[in-house]
């Protein structure tokens, strides 16, 4: 098994250590290799959390979460930071992208503590905007590209490294639906070919079927086991 949460929880608490709200109780996931996994709900379910939680940009209260076996709260803070840079790819509803840096430099950015030769990381970025036709506007800032291409862009920037998971909170949430259909397309085509799981929070039931299943996140519990 690639990822595992088990019963998780985590709450919100005040500066005085009250529980202001309780997130998730109990949650537990598994995510097999190149596995593509929904995670739908409400607003305000508690996705979010889920989704920081498994990329270790949050700590569960109780639970643990393992990769690969090997339990992530043993790590310190250097090996968490290796982890989220080699081993998972980050794709958000707005895109992050450094507006200083051209698209190309933004692409390079996760390859920059990575340890290894530079020309093949050039030419992975080169073939994976070439492939999402990105290649031509490669020297453009964020600010002179449009929604679609920006999302493009942070797409290939999370593959870089040729990470194990991509977790993508509402990545078509800022698209209109040709563009969302398109990320989400070139999102599931890069997954399958390089086997690479991914964990997509999304309020689009457009979006969780090109997944392979579907969970719902309601009350702080996970739901569901469904095949998309």
């Amino acid at each position: 098994m690639l990822l595992e949460i088990k019963n998780v929880c985590k709450s919100y608490k005040s500066l005085y250590g009250r529980t202001i709200r309780e997130v998730l109780r109990n949650t537990s996931l598994s995510v097999r290799e190149g596995e593509k996994v929904a995670i739908t709900g409400p607003s305000g379910s508690g996705k979010t959390t889920l989704l920081n939680l498994a990329g270790t940009l949050d700590f569960p209260d109780q639970g643990e979460i393992l990769y690969r076996g090997n339990t992530l709260s043993g790590m310190d803070m250097a090996g968490l930071a290796s982890f989220r840079n080699r081993e998972t790819g980050f794709v958000f509803q707005s895109h992050h992208l450094l507006p200083q840096l051209t698209l190309w430099e933004n692409v390079l950015i996760p390859s920059l503590a990575a340890r290894g030769d530079r020309k093949s990381v050039y030419d992975r970025a080169e073939g994976l905007l070439r492939e999402t036709g990105l290649w031509d506007i490669r020297h453009q800032k964020p600010g002179e590209l449009s929604g679609g291409e920006c999302q493009r862009t942070a797409v290939v920037r999370a593959l870089i490294n040729r990470p194990s998971l991509v977790l993508a909170d509402e990545p078509t949430g800022s698209l209109d639906g040709k563009n969302a259909s398109m990320l989400i397309s070139l999102l599931t085509r890069l997954s399958d070919r390089e086997r690479t799981a991914m964990i997509v929070v999304t309020h689009s039931a457009d979006v969780a079927a090109w997944m392979d299943t579907v969970y719902k996140l309601q009350d702080g519990c996970l739901y569901g086991d469904q095949e998309g």
